[in-house]
């Protein structure tokens, strides 16, 4: 149930939408185009399918490097030679995760900016395709601002399983481009856009992507970590991510070294977990194929009862594993 103030400000913000159509704000003046900004770091797994789901949705494509250790920057750089007059890349190893952010719009062409994780796996073909998606955007009205929260299905732990609490999420971001949105940290401490008044919110509700959320347990320990470092009021303390990992590990796992950690981490996390439903929801994006075929990670359950996680010795075949062999 809305409370009354958040009621007033969706009234307010509905008014405000139209001060562009009637002059009192300049209207959006881009050309029709989708930019799409993906922040990477040591995304390995799902990047090459992630890039490949938006070809044909987006106009641009412009990927930050934030520091990667892993196969990420090859595999940006065989995106960008296949695609050149589509993909282009930059390297801020040195930014937080705004300033990367923000350094990504100022780099973009069209009028509406999509950001686009590297685990997100786009439909392709279907009625759930992300191409209809950028239909209904370019039928909104062009002298209107919106940010617009499109729906995702989340996978966690493997390819077969969710958090039941979160099955679905809406809190990627698609938006108008203008000046006037930038990202900053809001008072959690979360990175989060920053939209002025005469946007117009609006949900678009079909899923046309997974978030694909399935990755080793040192990653997935990462991102946990991280989401607590950002809203840890102390976390000043520490110099960096690194620095408040290890904290962790002194302070909440005994001691015991990263690997071994993240893997006690992931195998508690994952009994939290329930098999997705695919009555309820689109069934999986097609480049997902490849890695339903040959999974590298499964949850593991006995009598009925998940009790962690395994990882398993094959690798699935990429792209760029395919074009090597």
């Amino acid at each position: 149930m809305p409370t009354s103030s958040s009621l007033i400000g969706r009234i307010s913000r509905a008014a405000c939408s139209w001060l562009p159509v009637v002059g009192l704000v300049r209207p959006p003046g881009r050309p029709q185009g989708i930019s799409a900004i993906v922040r990477v770091r040591d995304e390995e797994e799902w990047l090459d399918a992630s890039i490949r789901s938006i070809i044909g949705f987006a106009d641009q494509i412009v990927i930050g490097d934030n520091g990667s250790r892993d196969r990420t920057p090859a595999i940006i750089e065989r995106l960008r030679q296949e695609f050149p007059d589509l993909i282009e890349a930059l390297v801020l190893p040195d930014a937080d995760i705004c300033a990367l952010t923000n350094a990504l719009i100022a780099r973009t062409r069209y009028r509406w900016i999509i950001r686009w994780d590297a685990d997100f796996v786009a439909h392709t073909t279907g009625p759930v395709r992300i191409s209809r998606f950028r239909e209904w955007l370019f039928g909104l009205p062009p002298r209107r601002y919106y940010m617009i929260y499109p729906r995702m299905v989340e996978l966690t732990g493997d390819l077969w399983h969710q958090d039941p609490t979160n099955p679905t999420r809406a809190d990627a971001h698609c938006w108008t481009a203008s000046e006037s949105v930038r990202y900053v940290y809001d008072a959690r401490g979360y990175e989060s856009p920053r939209v002025p008044r005469w946007y117009l919110v609006r949900r678009w509700e079909m899923p046309c992507f997974y978030h694909v959320n399935v990755k080793s347990d040192d990653r997935m320990f990462f991102n946990y970590a991280w989401k607590r470092y950002l809203v840890n009021p102390r976390r000043r303390k520490c110099s960096d991510i690194s620095a408040y990992i290890d904290h962790l590990l002194v302070t909440e796992f005994g001691g015991r070294d990263l690997p071994r950690a993240a893997q006690e981490w992931v195998n508690r996390r994952v009994q939290q977990l329930v098999p997705i439903d695919h009555t309820r929801f689109p069934d999986y994006p097609e480049l997902l194929g490849p890695a339903l075929a040959r999974p590298r990670y499964q949850i593991i359950d006995q009598g009925g009862r998940i009790v962690g996680r395994s990882t398993l010795e094959h690798a699935t075949v990429t792209t760029e594993d395919a074009d090597a062999s």
